[in-house]
């Protein structure tokens, strides 16, 4: 779903933290606003004009394959309850499926990788 912050809040690529870079189509139109990941950055046109559905799907796609490396992340912990995370493990766990999202949508994106 793309959101239109006034400020710069959330990428809306990767969904990291924005910063002042932002695409849109012309002056007084919404700005789609971008981290300082260069391929967020070339990736926010493409962003911006697609299709609420086809963003939707690419998002929830991306969500999932994240969840799959977060997956894959508590297997090598050998640990499927999350209650037993440690403090530190649960972080990365959470980071694991935050950069985890970021990456596949970037490689969804960029590559036209289904549903296009």
């Amino acid at each position: 779903m793309r959101v239109f912050d006034p400020e710069p809040i959330c990428c809306g690529v990767c969904r990291r933290e924005a910063t002042g870079i932002g695409y849109a189509p012309k002056q007084g139109k919404p700005v789609l606003w971008l981290c300082e990941e260069p391929e967020c950055i070339s990736l926010g046109k493409a962003i911006f004009h697609m299709m609420p559905k086809t963003l939707t799907v690419t998002e929830a796609l991306a969500l999932q394959d994240a969840g799959a490396d977060a997956g894959a992340y508590l297997e090598r912990l050998g640990k499927f309850n999350l209650s037993e995370l440690t403090e530190k493990e649960w972080s990365t766990f959470l980071t694991t499926i935050l950069n985890a999202y970021g990456e596949n949508m970037r490689k969804r994106v960029t590559q036209a990788i289904a549903p296009f």
